[in-house]
């Protein structure tokens, strides 16, 4: 069994709508994936992020840290949710990215995950 991330990223920028219907659909995909891997004892973590503009970013600088706001980074897509699931291959990581990647405004990125912390 091998833990993934299905990082979740919009193709399109928040200024443009998700049509309700596609929104309400791609929803009723993620309960489903939700409630199969959390069944299975296989879902760790899923989280919906708040858009960017409330995002901070910290770097180290000399003699401390340097707080900024964003992310500020260079891309036309955006992080705005994640998954950290076992899956039992890369083809079973794969096909849940799939169920949940069902509008065309979002595409999910399949990695494995090295290390998780375990309680």
């Amino acid at each position: 069994m091998t833990t993934y991330a299905l990082l979740i990223y919009r193709t399109s920028p928040p200024s443009v709508p998700i049509p309700e219907l596609e929104e309400r659909r791609a929803l009723l995909e993620h309960r489903a994936l939700q409630a199969e891997a959390s069944a299975r004892g296989e879902l760790h973590a899923v989280a919906r992020l708040d858009e960017t503009r409330a995002a901070r970013t910290i770097r180290p600088r000399s003699g401390g840290h340097e707080v900024t706001d964003g992310p500020f980074i260079e891309a036309k897509e955006w992080l705005v949710g994640f998954y950290v699931v076992d899956c039992e291959s890369e083809e079973q990581a794969l096909a849940r990215a799939r169920q949940i990647c069902g509008d065309g405004a979002h595409a999910v990125e399949v990695r494995p995950v090295n290390w998780r912390w375990k309680p």
